[in-house]
């Protein structure tokens, strides 16, 4: 049974994603924000995006939120996590019963989120919220010529729902439009196994003086992880894995899940997987510290991560240290700027109590 879907965040995953459901036989809107300034004249004037050489035709681009709204079956966030509060605030008032708010993008604990400006705007709509551990594809959309590249599918994409009760009834529907989509605990452990805040920060901010001296030039997958910016990324990956083993996830090393997810190849140093990944060896930036590798993977990252281990009493050194020092180059507090889980109103637990707790809405208390 084919579905209606509207897709808000018309970036790379976006675009990539309404020409990828729709050539799976799905009736797609593809909703842009007004304040957006990319350019999708193209797509507007024709609704045509071309995909594996061939123009496909969206059912709908539009402008008007309540008309991505109105009548669909799933509304797909393929945003970044730092919009999440303000796209909920744009479509709560439109929300219909029934519909399933599909958050496709880097998991931050995103879904809880939506809840709660949810609640504080439209408490009594019935709808169903999930996120997945990170976006389901690698991609770029090309302006100039209005194509979209679907680099790879992201082959095993932990998604829960929140509240978890909930995760089985979104992947039946969900099924129907993703092949790779695995069932998660609850969205803590999506959100410990979002690949980004692990591989971006600390190689970026060590390469701060190359992306500030000629950043357009800069691709950190080949280039800035080398023998010894490595090293971070194993450090922080062992904290994560530290975290995931108190609250009794899966513990796999950053190798081992990417290598699952189809980003790496085996039987290779985690270095020479990064510098040689097909997917993404070629991706250029960041180009400059202002950017999303930096301040959303910090402050929707690392900084969550760091209160999920001060909650279950596992240290984070090397995570502080990253933080701390994002903060000293960009002039911030992101320790108190960040997402936190106290932030989410959710004061001290044990372990079992913080997973148990995901399992009922705890915005509705």
């Amino acid at each position: 049974m084919n579905l209606k879907i509207s897709i808000f965040g018309a970036g790379h995953g976006g675009i990539t994603a309404a020409v990828d459901m729709t050539e799976r036989g799905h009736e797609v809107t593809l909703y842009q924000s007004p304040q957006s300034e990319k350019d999708l004249s193209k797509i507007e004037e024709t609704g045509e995006i071309n995909f594996k050489g061939s123009p496909v035709k969206v059912h709908r681009f539009t402008r008007d939120v309540s008309e991505a709204v109105k009548g669909q079956d799933v509304l797909m966030l393929a945003i970044p996590s730092t919009a999440v509060e303000s796209v909920a605030e744009n479509i709560a008032p439109h929300l219909e019963d029934g519909q399933y708010v599909f958050i496709n993008s880097a998991s931050a604990m995103c879904s809880i989120r939506f809840k709660r400006v949810l609640h504080n705007m439209k408490a009594d709509v019935d709808v169903k919220v999930g996120e997945t551990m990170s976006l389901t594809y690698a991609s770029r959309y090309h302006v100039d010529r209005n194509e979209a590249e679907l680099i790879s599918y992201n082959k095993h994409n932990l998604f829960a729902a929140y509240p978890a009760r909930h995760t089985e009834e979104m992947l039946e529907v969900l099924n129907r439009m993703y092949d790779y989509l695995k069932p998660a605990e609850n969205i803590i452990e999506t959100t410990l196994n979002n690949g980004n805040p692990e591989s971006h920060p600390g190689p970026s901010i060590l390469n701060a003086g190359r992306i500030d001296y000629a950043g357009n030039q800069f691709y950190l997958y080949k280039e800035g992880i080398t023998e010894h910016t490595v090293n971070v990324i194993h450090r922080i990956d062992e904290e994560r894995q530290s975290i995931c083993k108190a609250l009794g996830f899966e513990v796999l090393s950053k190798s081992e899940r990417s290598v699952r997810s189809g980003y790496f190849e085996e039987n290779a140093s985690l270095r020479e997987q990064y510098n040689n990944s097909k997917v993404l060896k070629d991706i250029l930036g960041p180009t400059d510290l202002e950017n999303r590798y930096v301040t959303e993977d910090v402050s929707n990252g690392l900084v969550l991560w760091a209160s999920i281990g001060d909650m279950v009493d596992v240290h984070t050194p090397v995570i502080d240290s990253v933080i701390t020092l994002t903060g000293v180059l960009l002039e911030r507090d992101y320790f108190k700027e960040g997402v936190t889980l106290k932030k989410l109103g959710i004061e001290r637990v044990s372990s079992k109590e913080l997973n148990q707790l995901m399992k009922y809405d705890s915005t509705r208390d």
